[in-house]
């Protein structure tokens, strides 16, 4: 594969693309970008001594939402897998193809995964999720409340009464023990941002014991 022509190819798909009108312009191009340079790292530092799959894991990657904001965002996947199909003709072998429309198409599905699922496809939902979490995370908040038209105090109410469940629930869709722990420091990363985001929104001084203490 020549990964810069297929980068091209991408770019030229999505990099101007909004996949919702809330959303920043090429926000699923640059998605993809982060998420395959995290799946890349992710199986360095997991599976170090297997390599084979990396130009797979990477298209995957660049290319796994390309249908997302395009119809029915439950059907992406498997839409996206076919426009992947499409797309490729002639820049990959019929086997490269294969594990690429793999992963594309199973890579929203969050439900426990057969024992015998690929560790590239585990590797790859697990990058994907954790490029929504820690500043993303915070970017994607600000961009969704204020394209929705949503008060500061609503978001707020958000981010302190359901935010905290809505995790127990993403760190559980996690398949590896190190992407447990990534996910937990973006979070906890971001509960601090919670915290201080709910206080100043108050008109009060965070850490304002400190701050004066003589």
């Amino acid at each position: 594969m020549d990964l810069y022509v297929i980068k091209q190819i991408v770019k030229n798909e999505m990099g101007d693309r909004r996949s919702s009108p809330y959303n920043e312009v090429g926000e699923k191009y640059y998605h993809g970008e982060r998420t395959a340079k995290l799946v890349i790292r992710l199986r360095q530092l997991i599976f170090p001594e297997d390599k084979r799959n990396d130009d797979i894991l990477t298209v995957s990657a660049w290319f796994h939402d390309i249908c997302n904001g395009i119809g029915d965002r439950a059907t992406h996947a498997a839409r996206g897998a076919e426009r992947a199909r499409e797309l490729l003709a002639g820049h990959c072998t019929a086997g490269e193809l294969n594990g690429i429309r793999g992963i594309i198409s199973a890579h929203d599905d969050r439900r426990p995964l057969d024992k015998n699922s690929s560790n590239a496809l585990k590797l790859h939902q697990d990058a994907d999720h954790l490029d929504h979490f820690g500043t993303m995370d915070i970017w994607r908040f600000i961009t969704f409340t204020t394209g929705h038209n949503q008060t500061i105090n609503e978001g707020i109410s958000y981010l302190l009464n359901n935010w905290p469940n809505d995790t127990v629930r993403w760190r559980s869709e996690l398949h590896f023990d190190l992407s447990k722990k990534i996910f937990d420091e973006k979070t906890a990363y971001v509960r601090s941002f919670i915290e201080r985001f709910a206080v100043e929104n108050e008109g009060a001084i965070w850490k304002e014991d400190y701050l004066i203490r003589p």
